[in-house]
Order: structure tokens, then sequence, then C-alpha cells
């Protein structure tokens, strides 16, 4: 049976603001999951008062479990920034996912909801499915990719007397990867693509390349997310870029 994983702390390095992706991204515990149950649990905080006041809170919570075919996951994060009693951050993401496997393949269906601050995005709520392929095995290493559809309805805070309402359909190409570069070295990519179908133009594009170092007894993990938004609704970058790197512990 394959182990559980649970991030016991983590160390985070910024290179731009963290709470900026629109894109949710399950991959981690699909790859985790054993064959009825897997539970994720991840908390952290730091606080600073005197010449600089600054307070950070961070958690999240995933759980799936299979019966037969079918597999269930629910996840939930939230993240709060302050700093000189500037409020940064404020910011949850929930997602309910069903996976219904013929082999290899999969059928799924799910349910989003969040808001993020910095993107001036008040809620974004989806609603959608889809069908992943398995395109290339090789015991450990994968290779698959996911076709879908879903319905969007986002509120964003154009500035303090207005609002901007966007109701989209919108096209969902996927790749997720898992390849064993050596023994000790381990790269797990998620790709993810959405395309306005009244807009072909308005595309957003997250990646998230994870790679695992096991040469101690405990794997260290680079994390990386970049989100690109081609046409924004109000006026922010188009892209950002976070990475993150810690330990992990199997139990």
């Amino acid at each position: 049976m394959k182990k559980q994983i649970l991030s016991i702390f983590t160390i985070f390095f910024l290179i731009s603001n963290s709470p900026t992706q629109t894109i949710i991204n399950t991959e981690s515990l699909l790859r985790e999951i054993d064959s009825t149950f897997a539970f994720k649990l991840n908390i952290d905080g730091n606080v600073n008062f005197g010449n600089i006041e600054f307070a950070q809170l961070n958690n999240s919570l995933s759980i799936g479990k299979k019966i037969n075919n079918s597999l269930f996951r629910a996840s939930f994060g939230y993240e709060y920034i302050s700093e000189e009693k500037d409020v940064l951050a404020d910011d949850w993401v929930g997602q309910i996912r069903f996976n219904k496997f013929y082999k290899k393949n999969s059928a799924f269906l799910f349910l989003q909801g969040q808001n993020v601050k910095s993107l001036k995005l008040l809620h974004r709520y989806l609603m959608g499915g889809g069908y992943r392929f398995r395109v290339k095995e090789k015991i450990t290493n994968y290779f698959d990719f996911s076709l879908g559809f879903f319905y969007e309805d986002e509120l964003y805070e154009e500035n303090n007397f207005s609002q901007i309402k966007k109701y989209n359909y919108r096209y969902s190409l996927s790749s997720f990867s898992n390849f064993l570069i050596t023994e000790k070295i381990l790269l797990n990519t998620s790709i993810y693509c959405q395309i306005n179908t009244k807009d072909l133009g308005d595309v957003r594009l997250f990646m998230e390349p994870r790679l695992y170092l096991n040469f101690t007894s405990f794997p260290i993990y680079l994390n990386l997310k970049h989100r690109y938004h081609s046409k924004p609704y109000v006026e922010i970058l188009k892209s950002d870029t976070e990475l993150t790197f810690g330990v992990e512990i199997d139990l």
C-alpha cells in the first residue's frame, strides 16, 4: 500500500504575491491516494510585532475516498496575510471532485469556489466535467491528457464604487505527468489551459512542476506555480509566480 504523505513543515519563498492562483491542482492527492483513503493537512503561520508588524496564516485540507472504481475528493484552503495592519490576502478556496475510472482513464465532475484579494476577485464559482486519458505509462512514469468543459461565475471589484460580473463557458485542456529522472529525483508536472468559448483570445494558463529530491531521510521538494491570464478583467498583472520548498515525511 502506498504510504500517505503529510507535510509537517513548509518553508515559503515568494517570488510574487502567493494568493494569486485561480486554478486548483488536486493532482498531488490523486498520486498519493491508496486503495481506500487519503488525508492531507497543512497548517503554518508567522506573526511579528514591534518595528515590523506582519501576520501570515496558511492552512489546507484535502480528503480522498475511493470506492470500487469511483474516487471522491474534497479540498479546502485559506490564506491570510497582513503587513502594517494592511490586509494583503484574506482568501479561501474549495473544490469537490468526483472521478469514475475505466481502467487507466476516467470521467470527472467538479464544483469549485474561491476568492482572491490580490486579483480583486470577490468570488469565482465553477461547475463542469470532462474525460482524462492515459497516454503513456511505464512503471511509475505516466503522462495523462484531459479534455473538459465548465461554466464560471466571477465577480470582480473594479474600484471602490463598482464591480464587474463575468459569466463564461470555457474549454479545459490539461496534462499530468510523473517522471522518475533518477532513483533520487522525481518530477511531477500539471498544466491547465482554460479557453473562453466566445473569445478564444481569452486564455488562462496554470503550470505547476514539483521536483522531489530523495537524497536524505526526508524527501525535499521544490514547487513552482505560474499563473497567466491573457485578458485580465481588471487592472492587474497578467501573470504571477510562486516558489515553495520544504520537506515531507511518510507516515
